[in-house]
């Protein structure tokens, strides 16, 4: 129990870097010159990597999976999309709370079903080991 506070703690903290990572990224960029789009683009894509990194070396460091980087892409873009869909839900029945607010809170909570994702099923290397002790033992 202990060690999934930690890992936990680990997992905000690489999240809060990811964010930063992102707001400085679309500072830079917006203050270049870029358009919005195109910075905004580029900060989600470094802030992506920026996450990724800091997970499977400083929170997963048991997950090997060779394919952990589309099961993270495709979890990002599932809470992504789920996100968006309980804004779209929630905002016309809380019409008198701004819809940053209603974001924050969405995505505090959606920041424990994403921990639990990324430990077993983006970073975990057990069943992945399995499946490959399986088909080694099937040649």
């Amino acid at each position: 129990m202990k060690k999934t506070i930690i890992s936990y703690f680990k997992f905000a903290g690489a999240g809060l870097v990811a964010a930063i990572a992102d707001n400085l990224t679309y500072f830079l960029m917006n203050h270049l010159g870029c358009r919005d789009l195109y910075a905004l683009a580029t900060a989600r894509i470094v802030s992506l990597i920026v996450n990724y990194f800091l997970l499977q070396l400083a929170v997963f460091q048991h997950g090997k999976r060779v394919d952990s980087f589309p099961r993270y892409i495709l979890l990002v873009i599932f809470s992504t999309t789920i996100l968006y869909f309980l804004m779209q839900w929630l905002k016309p029945l809380l019409p008198h709370i701004d819809s940053v607010i209603i974001k924050m809170g969405l995505e505090f909570l959606m920041n424990f079903f994403n921990y639990a994702a990324a430990r077993f099923f983006v970073f975990d290397n057990k069943k992945a080991e399995k499946v490959n002790e399986t088909r080694t033992a099937q040649r």
